[in-house]
């Protein structure tokens, strides 16, 4: 069963690549700007640290080690949930029908039917950089990440539920973006309510600030239990309400 769902990932992969190929100047714009922005977020961060000698209490390298937590995360759902971005058409012409039919989850085809290989690239400069990153790799790190991913894959679902039901797709989810960009910094510098809501409202810290605390040892046992409960959680709703969403689907047959 598992074979199936990755020869058709492969597949569908293959012609996003296809795809992007067949645009090759604008492509390497694209890949240009995402690049540069990286380089530039980078050279903010040392003017930052530079005037105020300390941020939170952390020091440069573990900044930089945040907001390369937070790329790697961030890229995660951007290549391999990418067409969430595409999902709005599909309800509206009524595309999703056929989807529903089809001997896949529907679910597996709305959010990875599109792979963005742009960002191939800076996944592999975001890897490398943190490599070289005096890291605690351990077991707390691991469950850290698995959090992330499975927050990150909640948010996404949710989003594609709110989709179904109020064809609010593009805006929905450049909110997320917009509120996951907080993240970028650890949440230690905003007031207490605001890191409350990024850690149990919307779990973007969960996401991605503390995979990156426990990457610097500075996550406890009781802390993994407490963000993967989040996690689980999380997901949990998700599917509920994407299967909320499909009992209250309108076919375009209908």
């Amino acid at each position: 069963m598992m074979n199936k769902y990755v020869v058709v990932w492969l597949r569908m992969a293959s012609a996003s690549v296809q795809a992007a190929l067949t645009h090759r100047i604008g492509g390497g714009l694209f890949l240009l700007g995402k690049l540069l922005r990286f380089i530039l977020f980078i050279l903010f961060l040392m003017v930052i640290y530079q005037r105020m000698q300390s941020l939170a209490g952390y020091s440069f390298e573990q900044i930089l080690t945040f907001f390369l937590v937070f790329n790697l995360l961030d890229l995660f759902g951007q290549i391999f949930f990418r067409g969430i971005y595409w999902f709005r058409n599909q309800v509206i012409s009524g595309d999703l029908d056929f989807i529903l039919v089809q001997p896949m989850n529907a679910l597996f085809r709305v959010l990875t039917q599109h792979t963005d290989i742009l960002d191939l690239p800076l996944l592999i400069i975001v890897v490398v950089m943190l490599w070289m990153q005096p890291l605690d790799l351990s077991v707390i790190s691991g469950l850290m990440f698995l959090s992330g991913v499975i927050i990150i894959t909640a948010i996404h679902i949710a989003v594609a539920a709110l989709g179904v039901m109020t064809t609010e797709v593009d805006h929905t989810i450049m909110i997320y973006r917009d509120i996951s960009q907080m993240a970028r910094f650890p949440i230690d510098i905003y007031a207490d309510w605001i890191r409350a809501v990024l850690t149990f409202a919307i779990p973007v810290a969960v996401a991605f600030t503390f995979p990156a605390k426990a990457m610097l040892g500075l996550m406890s046992w009781q802390g993994v239990v407490g963000s993967m409960t989040v996690a689980v959680v999380s997901f949990g709703l998700a599917v509920k309400l994407w299967q909320y969403s499909l009992k209250q689907y309108a076919s375009a047959s209908s």
